[in-house]
Protein backbone atom coordinates (compact mmCIF):
# COMPACT_ATOMS: atom_id res chain seq x y z
CA UNK A 1 0.00 0.00 0.00
CA UNK A 2 3.08 2.46 0.80
CA UNK A 3 4.59 1.97 -2.75
CA UNK A 4 0.96 2.59 -4.67
CA UNK A 5 0.33 5.78 -2.31
CA UNK A 6 3.79 6.72 -3.78
CA UNK A 7 2.98 6.10 -7.28
CA UNK A 8 -0.30 8.17 -6.86
CA UNK A 9 1.66 11.20 -5.04
CA UNK A 10 4.07 10.68 -7.91
CA UNK A 11 1.10 10.97 -10.56
CA UNK A 12 -0.34 13.98 -8.59
CA UNK A 13 3.49 15.56 -9.13
CA UNK A 14 3.43 14.76 -12.38
CA UNK A 15 -0.23 16.69 -13.08
CA UNK A 16 0.47 19.49 -10.68
CA UNK A 17 4.22 20.33 -12.82
CA UNK A 18 2.20 19.35 -15.95
CA UNK A 19 -0.89 21.56 -15.23
CA UNK A 20 0.69 24.30 -12.96
CA UNK A 21 4.48 24.37 -13.92
CA UNK A 22 6.93 27.45 -14.36
CA UNK A 23 10.06 25.06 -15.00
CA UNK A 24 12.55 25.55 -17.54
CA UNK A 25 10.69 23.99 -20.08
CA UNK A 26 7.51 27.46 -19.84
CA UNK A 27 4.23 27.56 -20.22
CA UNK A 28 1.88 24.52 -19.26
CA UNK A 29 1.02 22.71 -22.21
CA UNK A 30 -2.40 21.26 -20.06
CA UNK A 31 -3.86 24.89 -20.06
CA UNK A 32 -2.37 26.43 -23.23
CA UNK A 33 -4.86 28.95 -23.78
CA UNK A 34 -5.18 31.91 -26.44
CA UNK A 35 -7.11 34.54 -24.11
CA UNK A 36 -5.34 38.17 -24.25
CA UNK A 37 -4.14 39.79 -21.08
CA UNK A 38 -4.33 43.12 -20.01
CA UNK A 39 -2.29 46.07 -21.51
CA UNK A 40 0.71 46.32 -19.50
CA UNK A 41 -0.16 50.54 -19.38
CA UNK A 42 -3.40 50.00 -17.74
CA UNK A 43 -4.06 51.58 -14.86
CA UNK A 44 -7.25 52.21 -13.27
CA UNK A 45 -8.08 53.95 -10.28
CA UNK A 46 -9.76 51.44 -8.29
CA UNK A 47 -9.62 48.77 -11.07
CA UNK A 48 -13.78 48.92 -10.61
CA UNK A 49 -15.16 45.36 -12.48
CA UNK A 50 -11.94 44.95 -14.49
CA UNK A 51 -9.99 41.38 -13.53
CA UNK A 52 -6.99 42.98 -13.99
CA UNK A 53 -7.63 46.33 -12.47
CA UNK A 54 -4.32 48.07 -11.01
CA UNK A 55 -5.61 49.49 -7.63
CA UNK A 56 -4.45 53.40 -7.34
CA UNK A 57 -3.34 52.80 -4.03
CA UNK A 58 -1.13 49.40 -2.42
CA UNK A 59 -2.99 47.65 -0.72
CA UNK A 60 -2.26 44.04 1.80
CA UNK A 61 -3.72 40.60 1.16
CA UNK A 62 -2.10 38.61 3.93
CA UNK A 63 -2.09 34.50 3.56
CA UNK A 64 -2.06 31.37 5.97
CA UNK A 65 -0.17 29.11 3.48
CA UNK A 66 1.92 25.70 3.59
CA UNK A 67 5.11 25.49 2.42
CA UNK A 68 8.39 24.31 2.53
CA UNK A 69 10.75 26.80 2.65
CA UNK A 70 13.53 23.25 1.79
CA UNK A 71 14.91 23.02 -2.01
CA UNK A 72 12.71 25.71 -3.29
CA UNK A 73 15.09 26.51 -6.39
CA UNK A 74 14.67 30.45 -5.61
CA UNK A 75 17.84 32.51 -6.31
CA UNK A 76 19.98 33.90 -2.86
CA UNK A 77 17.49 36.49 -1.68
CA UNK A 78 14.18 35.72 -2.72
CA UNK A 79 12.03 33.97 0.12
CA UNK A 80 8.69 31.91 -0.34
CA UNK A 81 7.23 35.10 0.72
CA UNK A 82 9.27 37.40 -0.98
CA UNK A 83 9.70 36.27 -4.36
CA UNK A 84 9.52 37.78 -8.13
CA UNK A 85 6.18 35.90 -7.93
CA UNK A 86 4.95 37.96 -5.49
CA UNK A 87 6.68 41.24 -7.06
CA UNK A 88 5.07 40.48 -10.49
CA UNK A 89 1.66 40.26 -8.36
CA UNK A 90 2.59 44.10 -7.02
CA UNK A 91 3.54 45.04 -10.36
CA UNK A 92 0.35 44.42 -11.77
CA UNK A 93 -2.07 45.51 -9.04
CA UNK A 94 -0.36 47.33 -6.20
CA UNK A 95 -1.45 44.38 -4.18
CA UNK A 96 1.07 42.98 -1.75
CA UNK A 97 0.92 39.89 -0.49
CA UNK A 98 2.05 38.74 2.70
CA UNK A 99 1.99 35.72 4.89
CA UNK A 100 -0.13 36.12 8.18
CA UNK A 101 1.86 32.61 9.20
CA UNK A 102 2.86 29.61 7.23
CA UNK A 103 3.85 26.16 7.98
CA UNK A 104 6.59 23.85 6.28
CA UNK A 105 3.75 20.72 6.35
CA UNK A 106 0.34 20.14 5.39
CA UNK A 107 -0.15 18.48 8.79
CA UNK A 108 0.94 21.68 10.51
CA UNK A 109 -1.06 23.86 8.54
CA UNK A 110 -4.14 22.00 9.80
CA UNK A 111 -3.25 22.85 13.18
CA UNK A 112 -2.16 26.03 12.56
CA UNK A 113 -5.20 26.69 10.71
CA UNK A 114 -7.77 24.67 13.17
CA UNK A 115 -6.63 27.13 16.00
CA UNK A 116 -6.98 30.08 13.77
CA UNK A 117 -10.68 29.15 12.95
CA UNK A 118 -11.27 28.90 16.50
CA UNK A 119 -10.03 32.05 18.01
CA UNK A 120 -11.73 33.41 14.84
CA UNK A 121 -7.86 34.93 13.79
CA UNK A 122 -8.07 34.49 10.58
CA UNK A 123 -5.70 35.53 7.43
CA UNK A 124 -7.33 37.54 4.76
CA UNK A 125 -7.09 34.40 1.89
CA UNK A 126 -6.62 30.73 3.09
CA UNK A 127 -7.44 27.53 1.43
CA UNK A 128 -9.91 25.05 3.16
CA UNK A 129 -11.19 21.45 2.70
CA UNK A 130 -14.56 20.80 2.52
CA UNK A 131 -15.43 20.37 5.75
CA UNK A 132 -13.75 23.36 7.06
CA UNK A 133 -15.35 25.18 4.27
CA UNK A 134 -18.73 24.25 5.56
CA UNK A 135 -17.79 25.03 9.32
CA UNK A 136 -16.78 28.25 8.42
CA UNK A 137 -19.88 29.39 6.37
CA UNK A 138 -22.12 27.88 9.48
CA UNK A 139 -19.99 30.39 11.62
CA UNK A 140 -20.43 33.24 8.90
CA UNK A 141 -16.61 33.79 8.96
CA UNK A 142 -16.02 34.20 5.06
CA UNK A 143 -17.03 36.85 2.66
CA UNK A 144 -19.37 35.90 -0.07
CA UNK A 145 -17.88 35.89 -3.46
CA UNK A 146 -20.79 35.52 -5.42
CA UNK A 147 -20.39 38.87 -6.70
CA UNK A 148 -16.12 38.70 -7.08
CA UNK A 149 -16.85 36.06 -9.33
CA UNK A 150 -19.10 38.10 -11.89
CA UNK A 151 -17.10 41.05 -11.81
CA UNK A 152 -13.71 40.26 -11.17
CA UNK A 153 -13.08 36.55 -12.05
CA UNK A 154 -11.17 36.63 -15.28
CA UNK A 155 -12.50 34.37 -18.36
CA UNK A 156 -9.10 31.96 -18.24
CA UNK A 157 -10.65 31.03 -14.83
CA UNK A 158 -14.33 31.10 -15.46
CA UNK A 159 -13.84 28.74 -18.62
CA UNK A 160 -11.73 26.39 -16.15
CA UNK A 161 -14.66 26.00 -13.80
CA UNK A 162 -17.36 26.01 -16.83
CA UNK A 163 -15.64 23.14 -17.99
CA UNK A 164 -16.96 21.12 -15.28
CA UNK A 165 -20.28 22.20 -15.68
CA UNK A 166 -21.73 23.04 -12.36
CA UNK A 167 -19.85 20.08 -10.72
CA UNK A 168 -17.58 22.34 -9.14
CA UNK A 169 -18.45 25.48 -8.61
CA UNK A 170 -21.97 23.70 -6.60
CA UNK A 171 -19.70 22.42 -4.58
CA UNK A 172 -18.59 26.03 -3.23
CA UNK A 173 -22.30 27.55 -3.39
CA UNK A 174 -24.40 27.46 0.13
CA UNK A 175 -27.85 28.86 -0.68
CA UNK A 176 -27.45 30.35 -3.97
CA UNK A 177 -23.63 31.84 -2.88
CA UNK A 178 -20.60 31.52 -4.19
CA UNK A 179 -18.45 31.15 -0.62
CA UNK A 180 -15.01 30.12 -1.94
CA UNK A 181 -12.62 29.26 -4.95
CA UNK A 182 -12.44 25.39 -5.74
CA UNK A 183 -9.81 23.98 -6.94
CA UNK A 184 -10.11 21.54 -9.74
CA UNK A 185 -9.02 17.60 -10.44
CA UNK A 186 -7.86 17.04 -13.84
CA UNK A 187 -10.31 14.38 -15.32
CA UNK A 188 -8.78 11.45 -17.58
CA UNK A 189 -7.35 9.37 -14.40
CA UNK A 190 -9.87 6.57 -15.23
CA UNK A 191 -7.89 2.93 -15.30
CA UNK A 192 -7.75 1.83 -18.83
CA UNK A 193 -6.51 -1.58 -20.04
CA UNK A 194 -2.71 -1.83 -21.21
CA UNK A 195 -1.85 -4.72 -22.47
CA UNK A 196 1.49 -6.37 -24.25
CA UNK A 197 1.51 -6.38 -27.56
CA UNK A 198 4.40 -8.61 -28.06
CA UNK A 199 2.84 -11.22 -26.10
CA UNK A 200 -0.27 -10.55 -28.10
CA UNK A 201 1.19 -11.07 -31.59
CA UNK A 202 3.70 -13.87 -30.17
CA UNK A 203 0.55 -15.93 -29.33
CA UNK A 204 -1.85 -15.03 -32.68
CA UNK A 205 -4.08 -13.12 -30.46
CA UNK A 206 -6.38 -9.37 -31.74
CA UNK A 207 -6.58 -6.90 -28.75
CA UNK A 208 -9.80 -7.85 -26.96
CA UNK A 209 -12.49 -5.27 -27.19
CA UNK A 210 -15.12 -7.33 -24.82
CA UNK A 211 -15.14 -8.77 -21.62
CA UNK A 212 -14.96 -12.30 -23.12
CA UNK A 213 -12.32 -11.32 -25.29
CA UNK A 214 -10.37 -10.05 -22.48
CA UNK A 215 -10.88 -12.90 -20.27
CA UNK A 216 -9.66 -15.20 -23.15
CA UNK A 217 -6.67 -12.93 -23.52
CA UNK A 218 -5.91 -12.97 -20.31
CA UNK A 219 -5.99 -17.04 -20.21
CA UNK A 220 -3.40 -17.02 -23.10
CA UNK A 221 -1.21 -14.85 -21.36
CA UNK A 222 -1.79 -17.67 -18.20
CA UNK A 223 -1.23 -21.03 -20.13
CA UNK A 224 0.94 -20.56 -22.93
CA UNK A 225 4.19 -19.29 -22.00
CA UNK A 226 4.05 -15.67 -23.69
CA UNK A 227 7.41 -15.14 -22.25
CA UNK A 228 8.67 -18.10 -24.12
CA UNK A 229 11.15 -19.46 -20.89
CA UNK A 230 9.41 -22.83 -21.00
CA UNK A 231 7.74 -22.25 -17.51
CA UNK A 232 4.07 -21.54 -16.40
CA UNK A 233 5.00 -18.54 -14.57
CA UNK A 234 3.07 -15.65 -15.88
CA UNK A 235 -0.37 -13.90 -15.00
CA UNK A 236 -3.16 -12.41 -17.41
CA UNK A 237 -3.34 -9.39 -14.60
CA UNK A 238 -2.68 -8.57 -10.86
CA UNK A 239 -4.59 -6.40 -8.60
CA UNK A 240 -4.38 -4.24 -5.36
CA UNK A 241 -6.36 -5.05 -1.99
CA UNK A 242 -9.00 -2.30 -2.31
CA UNK A 243 -10.21 -3.84 -5.80
CA UNK A 244 -10.76 -0.39 -7.37
CA UNK A 245 -10.11 3.20 -7.30
CA UNK A 246 -9.38 5.98 -9.93
CA UNK A 247 -5.77 7.71 -10.16
CA UNK A 248 -4.21 4.54 -9.27
CA UNK A 249 -2.70 1.45 -11.07
CA UNK A 250 -3.84 -2.29 -10.98
CA UNK A 251 -7.44 -1.76 -10.34
CA UNK A 252 -10.13 -4.13 -11.74
CA UNK A 253 -12.51 -0.40 -12.53
CA UNK A 254 -12.26 -1.79 -16.25
CA UNK A 255 -13.85 -4.99 -15.27
CA UNK A 256 -16.15 -3.77 -13.14
CA UNK A 257 -17.39 -1.14 -15.21
CA UNK A 258 -18.31 -3.60 -18.05
CA UNK A 259 -20.42 -5.12 -15.77
CA UNK A 260 -21.88 -1.38 -14.86
CA UNK A 261 -20.26 -2.07 -11.32
CA UNK A 262 -18.78 0.60 -10.06
CA UNK A 263 -17.26 0.27 -6.41
CA UNK A 264 -17.76 2.64 -3.41
CA UNK A 265 -19.83 5.18 -5.57
CA UNK A 266 -22.81 7.60 -4.90
CA UNK A 267 -24.99 7.34 -7.85
CA UNK A 268 -28.57 7.84 -8.85
CA UNK A 269 -31.12 5.04 -9.62
CA UNK A 270 -33.69 4.82 -12.45
CA UNK A 271 -36.03 6.84 -9.66
CA UNK A 272 -33.10 9.56 -9.51
CA UNK A 273 -32.43 8.97 -5.70
CA UNK A 274 -28.69 8.11 -4.31
CA UNK A 275 -27.81 4.76 -4.34
CA UNK A 276 -24.65 3.07 -3.26
CA UNK A 277 -22.80 1.31 -6.27
CA UNK A 278 -21.07 -0.97 -4.35
CA UNK A 279 -23.99 -2.94 -3.09
CA UNK A 280 -26.09 -2.75 -6.19
CA UNK A 281 -26.81 -6.63 -7.60
CA UNK A 282 -24.14 -5.96 -10.26
CA UNK A 283 -21.32 -6.03 -7.78
CA UNK A 284 -22.07 -9.21 -7.11
CA UNK A 285 -21.58 -10.47 -10.37
CA UNK A 286 -18.52 -8.44 -11.45
CA UNK A 287 -17.16 -10.03 -7.84
CA UNK A 288 -18.59 -13.68 -8.90
CA UNK A 289 -16.47 -13.79 -12.28
CA UNK A 290 -13.20 -11.98 -10.97
CA UNK A 291 -13.78 -15.03 -8.05
CA UNK A 292 -13.80 -17.30 -10.99
CA UNK A 293 -10.41 -16.12 -12.63
CA UNK A 294 -8.66 -15.99 -9.69
CA UNK A 295 -9.30 -19.63 -8.99
CA UNK A 296 -8.37 -20.26 -12.76
CA UNK A 297 -4.97 -18.65 -11.54
CA UNK A 298 -5.41 -16.15 -14.31
CA UNK A 299 -5.50 -13.26 -11.43
CA UNK A 300 -2.11 -13.29 -9.65
CA UNK A 301 -2.40 -15.29 -6.53
CA UNK A 302 -0.46 -13.42 -3.96
CA UNK A 303 -1.61 -9.60 -5.40
CA UNK A 304 -3.63 -9.06 -1.36
CA UNK A 305 -0.07 -9.67 -0.14
CA UNK A 306 2.42 -8.04 -2.52
CA UNK A 307 4.01 -5.09 -0.53
CA UNK A 308 4.91 -3.53 -3.87
CA UNK A 309 1.64 -4.23 -6.08
CA UNK A 310 3.65 -3.27 -9.32
CA UNK A 311 6.12 -6.17 -8.58
CA UNK A 312 4.91 -8.62 -11.30
CA UNK A 313 5.24 -5.44 -13.72
CA UNK A 314 8.63 -4.82 -13.46
CA UNK A 315 9.31 -8.69 -13.83
CA UNK A 316 7.36 -8.97 -16.79
CA UNK A 317 4.90 -11.62 -15.47
CA UNK A 318 1.85 -9.99 -16.17
CA UNK A 319 0.35 -8.78 -19.33
CA UNK A 320 -2.23 -6.66 -19.19
CA UNK A 321 -2.32 -3.36 -16.33
CA UNK A 322 -5.05 -1.61 -15.67
CA UNK A 323 -3.97 2.19 -15.29
CA UNK A 324 -4.32 5.58 -16.48
CA UNK A 325 -2.64 7.47 -19.19
CA UNK A 326 0.00 8.09 -17.42
CA UNK A 327 1.59 4.77 -16.15
CA UNK A 328 4.27 4.53 -18.91
CA UNK A 329 6.03 7.17 -15.95
CA UNK A 330 5.24 4.86 -13.41
CA UNK A 331 5.76 1.56 -12.92
CA UNK A 332 6.02 0.41 -16.71
CA UNK A 333 9.31 1.78 -17.57
CA UNK A 334 10.90 -0.87 -15.02
CA UNK A 335 9.09 -3.58 -17.63
CA UNK A 336 10.25 -1.95 -20.43
CA UNK A 337 14.14 -1.49 -18.58
CA UNK A 338 14.14 -5.56 -17.69
CA UNK A 339 12.25 -6.58 -20.93
CA UNK A 340 13.59 -3.99 -24.08
CA UNK A 341 11.23 -6.14 -26.36
CA UNK A 342 8.43 -5.49 -24.06
CA UNK A 343 5.61 -3.24 -26.45
CA UNK A 344 2.85 -1.83 -24.03
CA UNK A 345 -0.13 -0.47 -25.62
CA UNK A 346 -3.58 1.19 -24.26
CA UNK A 347 -6.99 0.49 -24.74
CA UNK A 348 -10.62 1.55 -24.26
CA UNK A 349 -11.54 -2.10 -23.25
CA UNK A 350 -13.38 -3.97 -22.00
CA UNK A 351 -16.56 -2.59 -23.75
CA UNK A 352 -19.96 -3.20 -22.50
CA UNK A 353 -23.10 -5.57 -24.13
CA UNK A 354 -23.86 -2.30 -25.78
CA UNK A 355 -20.28 -1.06 -27.01
CA UNK A 356 -19.57 1.27 -24.47
CA UNK A 357 -16.63 1.76 -22.04
CA UNK A 358 -17.96 2.62 -18.21
CA UNK A 359 -16.14 4.86 -15.87
CA UNK A 360 -16.97 6.84 -13.07
CA UNK A 361 -15.76 10.55 -12.55
CA UNK A 362 -13.44 11.33 -10.29
CA UNK A 363 -13.80 13.52 -6.89
CA UNK A 364 -13.19 17.01 -9.37
CA UNK A 365 -12.72 19.24 -6.24
CA UNK A 366 -11.52 18.88 -2.90
CA UNK A 367 -9.47 22.27 -1.46
CA UNK A 368 -11.34 25.52 -1.56
CA UNK A 369 -10.05 29.64 -1.67
CA UNK A 370 -11.72 31.16 0.92
CA UNK A 371 -11.85 35.23 2.04
CA UNK A 372 -11.90 36.34 5.64
CA UNK A 373 -15.46 38.39 5.86
CA UNK A 374 -13.64 41.19 7.01
CA UNK A 375 -11.23 41.82 4.70
CA UNK A 376 -11.75 45.09 3.11
CA UNK A 377 -11.00 44.10 -0.89
CA UNK A 378 -12.08 40.58 -1.71
CA UNK A 379 -12.37 41.21 -5.08
CA UNK A 380 -8.18 41.79 -4.83
CA UNK A 381 -8.23 37.53 -4.40
CA UNK A 382 -9.69 36.94 -7.61
CA UNK A 383 -8.04 39.10 -9.54
CA UNK A 384 -4.24 37.98 -7.90
CA UNK A 385 -5.55 34.38 -8.77
CA UNK A 386 -6.25 35.84 -12.26
CA UNK A 387 -2.82 37.23 -12.58
CA UNK A 388 -1.11 33.94 -10.83
CA UNK A 389 -2.59 31.82 -13.66
CA UNK A 390 -1.60 34.20 -16.45
CA UNK A 391 2.17 34.10 -15.08
CA UNK A 392 1.85 30.15 -14.07
CA UNK A 393 0.22 29.15 -18.03
CA UNK A 394 2.85 31.93 -19.27
CA UNK A 395 0.22 33.96 -20.86
CA UNK A 396 1.27 37.10 -19.69
CA UNK A 397 4.63 37.87 -22.45
CA UNK A 398 6.45 39.51 -19.11
CA UNK A 399 6.03 36.34 -16.76
CA UNK A 400 8.00 34.30 -19.63
CA UNK A 401 11.26 35.46 -18.25
CA UNK A 402 10.46 34.68 -13.88
CA UNK A 403 13.00 32.13 -12.97
CA UNK A 404 13.34 31.07 -15.94
CA UNK A 405 15.73 27.63 -16.16
CA UNK A 406 15.56 27.86 -12.49
CA UNK A 407 12.83 25.36 -12.10
CA UNK A 408 11.19 27.26 -9.11
CA UNK A 409 7.96 25.48 -7.97
CA UNK A 410 4.69 27.07 -9.20
CA UNK A 411 3.04 26.87 -5.71
CA UNK A 412 5.56 29.45 -4.40
CA UNK A 413 2.72 31.73 -6.45
CA UNK A 414 0.73 32.84 -3.43
CA UNK A 415 -2.20 30.53 -4.04
CA UNK A 416 -1.40 26.66 -4.50
CA UNK A 417 -4.63 25.94 -5.87
CA UNK A 418 -4.34 23.66 -8.80
CA UNK A 419 -7.41 25.10 -11.63
CA UNK A 420 -7.82 24.01 -15.21
CA UNK A 421 -9.54 22.02 -17.70
CA UNK A 422 -11.24 18.94 -16.98
CA UNK A 423 -10.35 17.65 -20.36
CA UNK A 424 -6.46 19.00 -20.27
CA UNK A 425 -4.92 16.24 -20.88
CA UNK A 426 -6.71 15.08 -23.78
CA UNK A 427 -6.32 18.97 -25.59
CA UNK A 428 -3.00 18.70 -24.72
CA UNK A 429 -2.29 15.32 -26.91
CA UNK A 430 -4.44 17.03 -29.65
CA UNK A 431 -2.61 19.34 -29.49
CA UNK A 432 0.65 17.59 -30.43
CA UNK A 433 -0.75 15.17 -32.59
CA UNK A 434 -1.53 17.89 -34.58
CA UNK A 435 2.10 19.02 -34.95
CA UNK A 436 3.31 15.78 -35.35
CA UNK A 437 1.63 15.19 -38.00
CA UNK A 438 2.46 18.35 -39.91
CA UNK A 439 6.22 17.85 -38.75
CA UNK A 440 5.80 21.31 -37.79
CA UNK A 441 6.66 22.46 -33.87
CA UNK A 442 7.10 26.29 -34.13
CA UNK A 443 3.44 26.63 -32.86
CA UNK A 444 4.01 25.06 -29.70
CA UNK A 445 4.76 26.21 -26.17
CA UNK A 446 7.99 25.01 -24.30
CA UNK A 447 6.44 22.01 -22.99
CA UNK A 448 5.07 20.71 -25.93
CA UNK A 449 8.30 21.26 -27.89
CA UNK A 450 9.99 19.28 -25.30
CA UNK A 451 7.45 16.55 -25.48
CA UNK A 452 7.50 16.50 -29.52
CA UNK A 453 11.37 15.96 -29.48
CA UNK A 454 10.76 13.14 -27.33
CA UNK A 455 8.45 11.35 -29.78
CA UNK A 456 11.04 12.69 -32.30
CA UNK A 457 14.05 10.82 -30.49
CA UNK A 458 11.70 7.80 -29.39
CA UNK A 459 10.22 7.26 -33.16
CA UNK A 460 13.95 7.21 -34.35
CA UNK A 461 15.55 5.38 -31.37
CA UNK A 462 12.89 2.86 -29.49
CA UNK A 463 13.74 2.74 -25.76
CA UNK A 464 17.16 4.04 -26.34
CA UNK A 465 16.07 6.75 -23.55
CA UNK A 466 13.35 5.96 -20.57
CA UNK A 467 12.63 9.39 -20.57
CA UNK A 468 11.67 9.94 -24.01
CA UNK A 469 10.14 6.85 -24.26
CA UNK A 470 7.72 7.65 -21.21
CA UNK A 471 6.74 11.22 -22.80
CA UNK A 472 6.11 9.63 -25.79
CA UNK A 473 3.67 6.79 -24.84
CA UNK A 474 1.99 8.99 -22.14
CA UNK A 475 1.28 11.96 -24.52
CA UNK A 476 0.65 10.52 -27.45
CA UNK A 477 -0.41 6.84 -26.81
CA UNK A 478 -2.66 6.68 -23.19
CA UNK A 479 -3.67 10.35 -23.34
CA UNK A 480 -5.62 9.33 -26.58
CA UNK A 481 -7.46 7.42 -24.87
CA UNK A 482 -8.80 10.22 -22.75
CA UNK A 483 -10.68 11.30 -25.41
CA UNK A 484 -14.49 11.76 -23.86
CA UNK A 485 -15.78 10.63 -27.02
CA UNK A 486 -14.71 7.45 -25.74
CA UNK A 487 -16.16 7.06 -22.68
CA UNK A 488 -19.40 6.78 -20.99
CA UNK A 489 -18.92 8.39 -17.57
CA UNK A 490 -21.51 7.59 -15.01
CA UNK A 491 -21.56 10.61 -12.60
CA UNK A 492 -21.32 10.92 -9.19
CA UNK A 493 -23.62 12.37 -6.96
CA UNK A 494 -21.99 13.11 -3.62
CA UNK A 495 -18.30 13.50 -2.45
CA UNK A 496 -18.43 14.42 0.60
CA UNK A 497 -18.85 13.10 4.69
CA UNK A 498 -22.07 13.46 6.34
CA UNK A 499 -22.45 13.41 10.37
CA UNK A 500 -23.04 9.49 10.43
CA UNK A 501 -20.02 8.92 7.68
CA UNK A 502 -17.79 10.82 10.30
CA UNK A 503 -18.71 7.76 13.05
CA UNK A 504 -19.59 4.70 10.98
CA UNK A 505 -17.88 5.47 7.65
CA UNK A 506 -14.64 3.73 8.46
CA UNK A 507 -16.61 0.67 9.43
CA UNK A 508 -18.19 -0.31 6.85
CA UNK A 509 -15.76 0.32 4.56
CA UNK A 510 -13.14 -1.95 5.87
CA UNK A 511 -16.73 -4.57 6.00
CA UNK A 512 -16.75 -3.84 2.35
CA UNK A 513 -13.27 -4.27 1.63
CA UNK A 514 -12.87 -7.18 3.47
CA UNK A 515 -15.95 -8.90 2.31
CA UNK A 516 -15.12 -7.97 -1.91
CA UNK A 517 -11.87 -9.78 -0.88
CA UNK A 518 -12.62 -12.73 0.18
CA UNK A 519 -15.10 -13.43 -2.05
CA UNK A 520 -12.62 -13.06 -4.99
CA UNK A 521 -10.15 -15.30 -2.91
CA UNK A 522 -12.66 -18.08 -2.44
CA UNK A 523 -12.53 -17.69 1.61
CA UNK A 524 -16.05 -16.60 1.58
CA UNK A 525 -18.93 -17.92 -1.03
CA UNK A 526 -20.28 -15.57 -3.57
CA UNK A 527 -23.76 -15.33 -1.59
CA UNK A 528 -21.91 -14.04 1.00
CA UNK A 529 -22.56 -10.23 -0.77
CA UNK A 530 -26.62 -10.52 -0.11
CA UNK A 531 -25.85 -10.72 4.08
CA UNK A 532 -22.74 -8.33 3.72
CA UNK A 533 -25.66 -5.67 2.32
CA UNK A 534 -27.65 -6.33 5.19
CA UNK A 535 -25.36 -5.81 7.47
CA UNK A 536 -24.00 -2.54 5.27
CA UNK A 537 -27.65 -1.20 5.69
CA UNK A 538 -27.98 -1.98 9.22
CA UNK A 539 -25.14 -0.85 10.33
CA UNK A 540 -25.73 2.73 9.02
CA UNK A 541 -25.61 2.33 5.40
CA UNK A 542 -29.36 3.28 5.51
CA UNK A 543 -29.11 6.55 7.63
CA UNK A 544 -26.32 7.74 5.35
CA UNK A 545 -28.34 6.84 2.63
CA UNK A 546 -30.53 9.36 3.87
CA UNK A 547 -28.24 11.66 4.83
CA UNK A 548 -26.60 11.74 1.16
CA UNK A 549 -29.89 12.08 -0.51
CA UNK A 550 -30.57 14.98 1.35
CA UNK A 551 -27.05 16.51 0.34
CA UNK A 552 -27.05 15.75 -3.11
CA UNK A 553 -30.98 17.33 -3.32
CA UNK A 554 -29.98 20.53 -2.57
Amino acid sequence: MKLRLVAICLVAFMLLATACSNNENGQSAEANQTEKTTDAGKTPESGQNDPFGKYGEPITLSLGKAVSTKDTNLPNGDTVDNNEYYRFIEKKLNVKVTHAWQTETVDAYQQKLSVSIASQDLPDAFIVNEKQLKQLVEADLIADLTDVYDNYASPLIKGYYDSYGDRVLKRATFDGKLMAFPNTQIGGQHNMTWIRQDWLDKLGLQPPKTLDELFDVAKAFTENDPDDNGKQDTYGFTGIPTLAGWNSVNGFDPIFGAYHAYKSQWLKDEAGNAVYSSILPEMKTALTKLRELYAAGIIDKEFPVRKDSNELIAGNKVGIVFGPWWIPYSPLPDSVKNDPKAEWRPYTAPLDADGNFNTYDQNPTGSFLVVNKEYAHPEAVAKVLNVEYEGIRKLDPESKEIYKDLNVSWAIWPFALQVGNEDDVYRTHLELKAAWEAKDPSNLNDELKMWYENVKKNTENPKKDLNDWSNAMSRMDGSAETDPGKLTVIRNVFFGQTKTMEMKWAILEKMENETFLKIILGEEPADKFDSFVTEWKKLGGDQITKEVQEEAGK
